[in-house]
């Protein structure tokens, strides 16, 4: 049994991680290259260690999503890069501001213990499994667009991944290179591709930022996620929990790498995540 005291400490821990969807991924992921919003680059001090508990993870093998185009922006997605429309700027910067607090105070922390506890093998493998649990979403949204080569690309991993690679412990996927690096779609992209404008632009409490129709984006992905089909006690909770476990000291890695040398952190953020979506949506 857990004592009560840690019991208390535990639930508004796992409540948080069941609602840190891929909004925190999508701030972080959309990390700007320091061109983007005015951002300064800070040389780094010589001498400088890493705190207690950390371990630095090797970033070349796998990532949890490729950064997006914002970060290296090309001359064809030159012409794409978005104004965002921010009617709600103030109340937008109040939940950023708070976002950032938990981010500091907790979720930071907790990437670091996990990345201290857990090999890495270990957490690219949790990583590999989850990634195979969302392929449904996936092969949807390429359909609902008409991209029938992907979706036919993302059903081919499904069952690669799911047979040779032990129900996706191991990204067998990549040995094919007509399955490597496919780009991935969700609904919001495929709002897009219908022709949805993205509305105004949203900073939801921990979630992160998000524009109007990539919300209902997130709703329809979540409809489409294998856990919410199957009705065994708490499934779908822990596995978005163990998910966002997995993924969140990345996430956390790579939105320092977004904010910590941008003179305005809030406009880095935005623009990087507009311009993210924008060309994801183009692609």
């Amino acid at each position: 049994m857990i004592p009560s005291r840690f019991r208390r400490l535990l639930l508004p821990c796992v409540a948080l991680l069941y609602v840190l969807e891929p909004g925190l991924a999508e701030a972080a992921d959309s990390a700007p290259d320091n061109r983007v919003a005015g951002a300064r680059v800070a040389k780094p001090r010589r001498g400088s260690s890493r705190p207690f508990g950390t371990r630095t993870r090797r970033h070349s093998r796998k990532k949890a999503h490729p950064l997006p185009s914002a970060a290296v922006i090309t001359p064809e997605e030159e012409e794409i890069q978005p104004q965002a429309s921010d009617p709600l700027e103030r109340l937008n910067r109040g939940t950023f501001t708070f976002n950032h607090q938990v981010y500091r105070f907790l979720l930071k922390p907790l990437s670091r213990l996990t990345t201290f506890l857990v090999p890495e093998p270990v957490l690219d493998a949790v990583g590999n499994v989850f990634e195979n649990l969302k392929s449904p979403v996936r092969i949807s949204a390429s359909l609902l667009q008409g991209k029938g080569r992907r979706a036919a690309q993302e059903t081919g991993k499904l069952l690669v991944n799911s047979t040779v690679g032990l129900g996706g412990l191991w990204k067998a996927s990549d040995r094919f290179e007509r399955l490597k690096n496919v780009p991935e779609e969700d609904f919001g992209q495929t709002f897009g591709v219908w022709g949805v404008k993205p509305g105004p632009y949203l900073v939801l409490p921990v979630l992160g930022p998000r524009s109007v129709r990539d919300l209902v984006g997130m709703g329809a992905d979540v409809c489409a996620t294998p856990q919410t089909w199957v009705s065994a006690g708490n499934l779908n909770v822990w596995t978005t929990v163990g998910d966002n476990v997995q993924r969140n000291p990345e996430r956390m890695q790579t939105y320092d790498d977004a904010t910590k040398d941008a003179l305005d952190p809030y406009i880095a953020v935005r623009e990087a995540y507009s311009s993210y979506r924008t060309n994801a949506v183009a692609r």
